[in-house]
């Protein structure tokens, strides 16, 4: 049985007291962004004529009374919308987990030390990323060294990540993590060596990601457009305070440069998916 469209609206249009009517009444429903609009969709076309009522209602500024449980529903949807994008979600999980395991467990140390003994000597030797492998240059992007630090690289790994799965670009996300991820580093510990940790990289990639496709293909993710030039200009002017003075910010400017470019990448050369009208 195939999802119904029942609504569509602007993007800047509050559809929240309907979905929270429509939890409350467990039905099932789904909203996505749909070239520009968003899309309302019921699981059951079966239930159509009581979520009609319910939208008539929203429409004619009739008030929509909340459920006595109104804390449990906006809980319960919350939720409901977390578990719809999984890989971010799993993704701002496990970041937090690592961190809280490096303050009580030494196994990171083993993460920030690979190829320790080839750089600087070997880093244009191709052999030398071969030996340290795949994992040894990825797993860095997983450590955090601050609290703050974590934080911010989580709130925009949601808020990224949940843009790019709201469009069904959820395998575009993990290609994503790990290219991104890795093209990061190996910049980096070419830059600068050993050493270094955080998923910048990533996040600077999905930066390049929606930035390219949101002005190429017209892909609404609903991310300011403004943002991809702000990261690039801070990242510049940290570029050129490092090239001052080697150390003045301590950020992994490799690491952000190489996502980024990695982003920029896939997000021009990953095919654009064609959306229809029950693409739920």
């Amino acid at each position: 049985m195939e999802p119904l469209l029942i609504l569509k609206a602007p993007l800047g249009l509050d559809l929240s007291p309907v979905t929270q009517r429509l939890w409350a009444d467990k039905i099932v429903h789904r909203v996505i962004e749909i070239e520009g609009e968003q899309c309302l969709f019921i699981a059951d076309p079966q239930q159509f004529p009581l979520v009609k009522g319910f939208i008539d209602d929203w429409h004619n500024g009739v008030y929509v009374e909340e459920s006595k449980e109104s804390v449990s529903v906006s809980i319960f949807a919350g939720v409901m919308s977390a578990v719809q994008t999984p890989v971010t979600l799993a993704l701002v999980i496990l970041l937090p987990l690592v961190y809280l395991a490096m303050q009580f467990s030494p196994f990171w140390h083993e993460w920030v030390s690979a190829g320790q003994t080839l750089w600087p000597e070997q880093r244009y030797a191709l052999a030398s990323y071969v030996d340290m492998g795949l994992w040894s240059l990825w797993r860095p992007t997983l450590l955090h060294f601050s609290l703050l630090h974590l934080l911010n690289n989580t709130f925009w790994c949601w808020v990224l990540g949940r843009a790019l799965e709201r469009r069904g670009e959820w395998i575009a996300l993990i290609a994503l993590i790990a290219v991104c991820g890795l093209a990061g580093n190996i910049l980096q510990w070419w830059y600068q060596g050993p050493a270094f940790g955080g998923i910048s990289g990533v996040v600077y990639g999905l930066v390049g990601w929606v930035g390219l496709r949101q002005r190429r293909y017209q892909i609404a993710y609903g991310i300011p457009p403004a943002l991809m030039t702000v990261m690039v200009v801070i990242m510049a002017v940290t570029i050129a305070a490092e090239t001052i003075e080697p150390g003045l910010t301590g950020i992994a400017n490799g690491g952000h440069l190489g996502g980024l470019l990695a982003g920029l990448m896939l997000g021009w050369l990953w095919p654009v998916k064609k959306r229809g009208k029950h693409d739920a």
